[in-house]
């Protein structure tokens, strides 16, 4: 059997979890409904390095959660920013929220800035950020309303899933181009630095990673498709051309 050795730099774990999934999610901590950052700051909080380069909109929200529970206020924001530059609609929610209720010490409240990401936030529809974009809007005055709509335009040339979302997935699909060629050999060994404690299949690593995907991009539309794979036994004409995607805009 062949051994691969990727060159993912990932933090040392044993385990293959969402950065926003190793508990509450930024977006609940900055809207001040989950646990308070005091409460929480001596809580580890491990971000898997190697999501950046999968999937960074993932790992940006899990780094602006390391910096909300050690009351780094504007580091946080700045995570949550580079996270939602990856059509990450948690931190978006969580940036709309820290700015409509400037809930965040140190973080002034913009009422129309917050009405705006919450906007975005809700493009996918998530029954919760629909929810909470309508409560705050309906509670906002209608200068504030026009001006978010003003600032909506000019963040979604940037944070909307039709610029972001490509953005995202187009980095994750060629970033996963080796693992899955390995995948698509049949009866590899990867190791991952950092991820993998010890060589492992590669066409279930493949799946794991895959699955995160789909959990990262569900509800996106208009993009390609991050699907976990099937089992074939060489590299398919289809899955060649699949990767032949253009590079990420970062």
């Amino acid at each position: 059997m062949r051994r691969f050795r990727f060159g993912m730099l990932f933090m040392a774990t044993v385990t293959l979890m969402s950065p926003m999934a190793q508990g509450t999610s930024a977006s609940s901590h900055a809207s001040g409904g989950g646990t308070d950052a005091a409460d929480t700051k001596d809580q580890r909080i491990y971000c898997l390095h190697g999501w950046e380069r999968l999937l960074p909109g993932d790992y940006y929200a899990c780094r602006a959660r390391y910096h909300l529970t050690r009351q780094h206020p504007h580091q946080t924001i700045q995570m949550l920013k580079e996270a939602a530059y990856w059509a990450n609609k948690d931190a978006q929610h969580a940036l709309g929220l820290a700015y409509a209720n400037g809930d965040i010490p140190g973080i002034p409240a913009n009422r129309p800035l917050g009405i705006a990401w919450l906007a975005l936030a809700a493009e996918r529809k998530n029954a919760d950020y629909v929810r909470d974009y309508s409560i705050v809007a309906l509670k906002s005055s209608p200068a504030d309303v026009s001006n978010a709509s003003k600032i909506y335009v000019e963040l979604s040339k940037t944070y909307s899933d039709r610029t972001a979302g490509v953005r995202a997935t187009r980095r994750f699909i060629r970033e996963v181009q080796s693992l899955d060629y390995a995948a698509a050999m049949g009866g590899n060994l990867v190791y991952i630095d950092g991820l993998t404690p010890a060589p492992q299949g590669a066409f279930a690593l493949s799946q794991k990673v895959h699955k995160q995907a789909e959990k990262a991009f569900a509800g996106l539309q208009g993009t390609v498709s991050v699907g976990v794979l099937e089992r074939v036994e060489a590299p398919s004409p289809a899955l060649r051309s699949r990767y032949k995607t253009e590079p990420p805009e970062k």
